[in-house]
């Protein structure tokens, strides 16, 4: 009696998961150093206005469309890539404490760093408008166009990034113990700084305010790249 074994075969897994968690996990930290960057260096260029009404905003968006097309380009990608990077910094929680609230606040500053990433579309049609028709009649279609509930509502949905989405993400990974509470003060300066020193230092003020707002996500964007 002739007894035949089949081969056997063991097919050893590859690590084509984790390395592709790896990639994303680094694209992330990435994007979310140079997305502060991306915004100083927009709020660096914006056109300087000429006062503080719509007609002088309007006009100075006008008056050097190379100016604002660059301010608004670099704005925009600079929410874009905090809205992608954002996304990854669920991957810095390594138990089960924090990590459902993490991921809430990244999918809710994402979702508004979209909307507002969006508006600066707004910039381009404000420019034009400013070149095809007078002052006052230009500053009347922005301002027709401002009002409107939907925009409103996207505006302020969008603005809430700005003002406490930064702080929530912080204070979200440290509950996780994933960072550090003192990271909180940089937020809390930074708004500070947005209101004290444009007075000093015009539009250098806002920018510096901006970075010291956003310089957390540098820490986090490190953090995300040491965890590969």
């Amino acid at each position: 009696m002739t007894t035949l074994d089949a081969p056997t075969t063991t097919l050893t897994a590859t690590p084509v998961a984790p390395a592709r968690r790896n990639l994303l996990t680094s694209a992330g930290g990435i994007a979310l150093i140079v997305s502060p960057l991306l915004l100083t260096g927009g709020m660096l260029t914006i056109p300087p206005g000429e006062d503080g009404t719509t007609a002088g905003y309007v006009a100075s968006l006008a008056a050097t469309p190379w100016l604002t097309a660059l301010s608004a380009g670099l704005l925009h990608y600079s929410w874009v890539l905090f809205a992608l990077g954002i996304l990854a910094v669920p991957a810095l929680v390594r138990g089960g404490r924090g990590r459902g609230v993490v991921g809430a606040v990244a999918v809710l500053t994402s979702f508004c760093a979209i909307q507002i990433s969006g508006l600066l579309l707004g910039d381009w049609y404000a420019t034009a408008i400013g070149r095809a028709v007078p002052r006052d009649q230009a500053a009347a279609i922005f301002e027709a166009a401002g009002s409107d509930l939907w925009m409103t509502t996207w505006l302020w949905s969008g603005k809430f990034v700005g003002f406490l989405g930064i702080a929530l993400v912080v204070a979200a990974l440290a509950y996780a113990r994933a960072t550090s509470w003192w990271l909180l003060a940089l937020p809390v300066l930074g708004t500070a700084a947005m209101v004290v020193l444009p007075g000093l230092l015009g539009t250098p003020g806002v920018a510096l305010g901006s970075l010291i707002s956003f310089a957390p996500l540098l820490v986090i964007g490190a953090q995300l790249l040491r965890r590969r």
